[in-house]
């Protein structure tokens, strides 16, 4: 084996002195964000358009989820039926499969999880599921990062990854992923979110110039000591030192944008535990806020809102379930209590989704509001739950995407079609020439009838 290759881990890190730890606290760029509107706004005239993905655990009541009716005259389901004020806003996507997620390393959740977004089997890994399988990361670029790559360079931030009670480092807590083995974790804590976002409001300007100059200072000092490195690693160990060089060159940029004004942050939120399952509902409509004020003010494009992890077995205290929410999942379907229970979980992230749509639709912008630039998808890993189904997932896209989608329909596809399809089109949405997406075996190219 050459020398390069036997570089340590170990030897890494001395030979960038320690710089390669404050990384992490570099990759979020969370404090020199005001409350301003992105020099890189598009054209005047014209709205930017917008991407969102909102994941709740779990699958569905498939025969509680599916509307009744005709393509344009349907009747929405008890759980689908919170969103009636805008059923002419949403898009139900009947029928669509992952058929990668039934491929590759993992349990049932591992699989589903990491390719909701990705579209591609997980790596090998230690990380233990269920009946002695293990698994590793998903072995590709999630869709939300995908358009990031694409669109990313015009805000001051790429993409915004929130969570609302996700715990732990593993498959079934990361949903976007930047690229193979390169999961995004999702911020849990609003008030941290807020701050990301638009900064501490009793940090003075002077103050929050010195912090940037000094956080240029440590990027300057990373980048030359990472760049004296690579004559010394392998031609793979190069191509993950370069990827980081990229991403440090991405942060100065953005500390070289000049704001322009025009944007006011919202109320700083409370302070709320967000280890306490009774506060569930309000950290979920703080970070929903946060979502939306962050679009409002192009801070961000592209964003992420997961809830808890897949294969959770949380409870739902304010709704009166204390039964954990995955060993009621996989009840059999004669359980008429544990179907009820779960068709009330899933109405209530209905009403979280239509919250979502709502504020989304209270900020005008041109002729109609932001909903209609924007695109948002309500997923989940599984539909059927106590059988992991993957197939017939339950999707619900709403917003216009700029004139891309027409919404105020159910769509019913038939036979196998790969969900991969939809990211095809995502992608192209956003002016991006793909013909495909994910593991390329599971995808026959856009998505069609979504206009």
């Amino acid at each position: 084996m050459s020398g390069k290759r036997l570089l340590s881990r170990r030897s890494l890190l001395t030979g960038l002195g320690g710089a390669a730890l404050s990384l992490p606290l570099l990759e979020g760029v969370p404090h020199w964000l005001n409350p301003l509107r992105s020099a890189h706004a598009a054209p005047a005239g014209r709205a930017p358009l917008r991407f969102l993905v909102m994941w709740t655990p779990n699958g569905t009541i498939p025969e509680h989820w599916t509307p009744t009716g005709t393509e344009t005259a349907f009747r929405l389901s008890p759980i689908l039926e919170p969103l009636t004020p805008h059923q002419g806003d949403i898009l139900i996507l009947d029928g669509l499969d992952a058929l990668s997620a039934y491929k590759g390393p993992g349990d049932a959740h591992q699989k589903a999880t990491g390719q909701c977004l990705t579209g591609t089997e997980l790596q090998e890994g230690t990380f233990a599921g269920a009946d002695g399988h293990s698994a590793g990361w998903a072995n590709g670029i999630s869709v939300d990062q995908a358009i990031a790559n694409h669109v990313g360079n015009q805000t001051r931030l790429r993409s915004l990854e929130l969570g609302v009670f996700v715990s732990g480092a593993n498959i079934n807590s990361r949903i976007s992923y930047r690229g193979p083995a390169q999961p995004l974790p999702p911020e849990n804590r609003p008030r941290a979110a807020f701050e990301h976002l638009f900064g501490d409001p009793s940090e003075t300007p002077a103050a929050r110039a010195e912090r940037v100059a000094r956080r240029k200072s440590v990027l300057d000092s990373v980048t030359g000591r990472y760049q004296s490195l690579l004559p010394k690693l392998s031609t793979a160990d190069r191509l993950k030192v370069e990827q980081h060089l990229t991403a440090l060159r991405e942060i100065e940029q953005r500390l070289d944008t000049n704001p322009v004004l025009g944007c006011q942050a919202p109320a700083r939120p409370r302070d709320v535990a967000v280890d306490n399952l009774d506060n569930i509902p309000e950290l979920g409509r703080l970070q929903m806020d946060m979502l939306v004020s962050a679009l409002a003010c192009d801070l961000t494009r592209v964003g992420t809102l997961m809830w808890m992890n897949s294969a959770t077995d949380k409870t739902y205290p304010w709704l009166g379930i204390h039964e954990g929410h995955h060993e009621l999942s996989h009840r059999g379907d004669t359980d008429l209590d544990a179907k009820t229970k779960l068709t009330k979980i899933y109405r209530w992230y209905a009403e979280q989704f239509a919250y979502l749509l709502a504020k989304l639709k209270s900020v005008p912008e041109g002729n109609g509001t932001m909903l209609d630039n924007t695109l948002v998808v309500w997923i989940s890993e599984h539909s059927k739950g106590n059988v992991h189904d993957r197939r017939g997932l339950p999707y619900v896209a709403a917003g216009r995407a700029g004139g891309a989608v027409r919404p105020g329909r159910w769509v019913r596809y038939t036979g196998e079609v790969p969900h991969n399809n939809l990211w095809v089109s995502c992608l192209n949405m956003f002016g991006v020439p793909a013909t495909t997406f994910g593991n390329p075996a599971y995808c026959t190219g856009p998505l069609g009838r979504l206009t």
